[in-house]
Parts: C-alpha cells; sequence; structure tokens
C-alpha cells in the first residue's frame, strides 16, 4: 500500500522538478493555497511574486527573470527590444514585463525560439 503524500511533500516534490510555480498549478496538484501560504511563512518555499513560488535553494539561472516573466504571462513572447524613454524603476527588484497588443500573427510566430529556464 502505496503512503498518501501530504501537501508539503506534494509541493516540494513538484517546484524541485519543474522550479518555478504559479498557485493556480500548484492547486491542480492538489496543494491548497492555505497550505502554500503556511510553507511561505515558514520559509518552505519562497513567493517571487503574486500567485509565483519556487523553492528557497533553488540553483538560479542568469535568465531566472525570464523563466518568471514567462510564469506570469505563460502564452507570452519575449521581445529584447527596448522603447527608449518608456522604462521605469519602480524600485522593485521584479522584472520588468511590458505588454504590446497590436502585433500581427506573422510578427509573434517569426523567429520565436522556445528555450526552458529553471524548469519553465
Amino acid at each position: 500500500m502505496e503512503k498518501r503524500r501530504s501537501q508539503r511533500e506534494l509541493a516540494q516534490t513538484h517546484l524541485r522538478e519543474r522550479g518555478i510555480l504559479r498557485l493556480v498549478e500548484l492547486r491542480e496538484t492538489g496543494v491548497t493555497a492555505a497550505t502554500a501560504s503556511r510553507m511561505e511563512r515558514a520559509g518552505e518555499i519562497i513567493r517571487l511574486s503574486r500567485g509565483i513560488y519556487q523553492l528557497p535553494d533553488a540553483e538560479l539561472d542568469p535568465n531566472h527573470s525570464l523563466a518568471e516573466a514567462a510564469k506570469r504571462v505563460p502564452k507570452g513572447i519575449v521581445c529584447p527590444v527596448s522603447v527608449p524613454g518608456v522604462s521605469r524603476s519602480n524600485g522593485s527588484t521584479a522584472p520588468k514585463v511590458r505588454m504590446a497588443i497590436g502585433f500581427t500573427d506573422s510578427l509573434l510566430k517569426e523567429g520565436v525560439e522556445t528555450h526552458i529556464i529553471e524548469g519553465v
């Protein structure tokens, strides 16, 4: 008979496998928001931003901020083009994410590459 794993064990296992998880993904694995909150208070997981979690001892890739951005906007496309005069610093350490709307389908597909960063 297989022992039933606790929500804490489930969260740690999935975070080890996938690096960064959204709260909705934790909930899909059977971990409640209350358990995630208790784990955060106990220092077992780190809340990177609203609804985004990782383990405190997770190895960080130099492109960690891109993995966070991909979790925030799962179907988003990271574009390395900057727009002069638009960026502002608000003192936040979170990656700056700017939503752009209005690209044609061909522009959203041309030259797009998929990369795995920290399991994301």
